[in-house]
């Protein structure tokens, strides 16, 4: 078999895929991309991470966590490609908690996450996708999420950070820890922060304490003041829609009102 060159990664995400012919959501082999980039995948079972990576020269390998879900290992795989191509010559380990959570603080780790959803949603196509559904609801990314082979997380970050709804936020809560983190729309202001604690009367809190209840099948009303405790909330109604995460808690699409940003 003849040896294929390594393509370069420091094209940037989009410039990468276009130097492989990729104009579509299904084009998008990201096992393939990896290898073209000079990476193969193995699989183990992994006792300290999610994900890890090392190489020397232009080439390398990914080691992936056995087992895991075929839209977490996607993630996984374009992390490490994001350190392949940010951080080449380090020995990189990856926990769960450091992938796909855009984490604050850490901008190495941010630095993959936003390499792994430009390169698996990239704006050029995810843009078009989000234009059908011009309401961000649960059924949007899933059909968004389906169409790009990504979870519902990442998913919905990406639609938050999309500017084609600026009245959204998502927020993800865990029956431990409360409010674990929140993403809003560039165009939400700074004050609309959501409180810590999760109200009782929010559907959100049904759905992370009763094991039985199952995710909405629809946005509900709601009054903004279950959500914030910014002065004049209760003057607004607003909709929540959450979800399931496995192992993760609930998170809540919540689309404010739009006298709430100056709409």
């Amino acid at each position: 078999m003849k040896r294929i060159d390594p393509i370069p990664t420091n094209l940037g995400p989009e410039a990468l895929l276009r130097s492989l012919g990729i104009v579509a959501p299904e084009d998008i082999d990201i096992e393939a991309i990896a290898f073209y980039s000079g990476l193969r995948v193995r699989r183990r079972r992994l006792k300290c991470c999610e994900a890890m990576i090392t190489g020397k020269g232009n080439r390398g390998i990914i080691f992936l966590q056995e087992g895991s879900m075929a839209t977490r290992q996607r993630f996984s795989i374009a992390h490490e490609l994001g350190h392949w191509a940010t951080d080449r010559g380090q020995t990189v380990a990856c926990r769960s908690s450091e992938i796909g959570k855009f984490l604050k603080g850490n901008e190495v780790e941010r630095a993959a996450d936003q390499y792994a959803a430009d390169i698996l949603m990239p704006w050029s196509m995810f843009k078009d996708a989000c234009r059908k559904h011009p309401r961000l609801d649960l059924n949007a990314v899933k059909a968004v999420a389906s169409e790009f082979k990504c979870s519902h997380t990442a998913t919905l970050i990406r639609m938050i950070d999309s500017d084609l709804y600026p009245n959204a936020m998502m927020i993800q809560h865990h029956a431990e820890r409360g409010r674990k983190w929140f993403r809003a729309a560039k165009k939400v202001p700074g004050y609309w922060f959501p409180r810590d604690d999760l109200d009782v009367d929010s559907f959100a809190f049904e759905l992370l304490n009763d094991p039985t209840a199952r995710d909405e099948g629809f946005p509900r009303k709601i009054g903004a003041d279950a959500w914030f405790n910014t002065k004049g909330a209760d003057r607004y109604e607003i909709t929540e829609q959450s979800f399931r995460v496995p192992d993760e808690g609930v998170v809540t699409i919540l689309r404010l009102h739009e006298a709430m940003i100056g709409l």
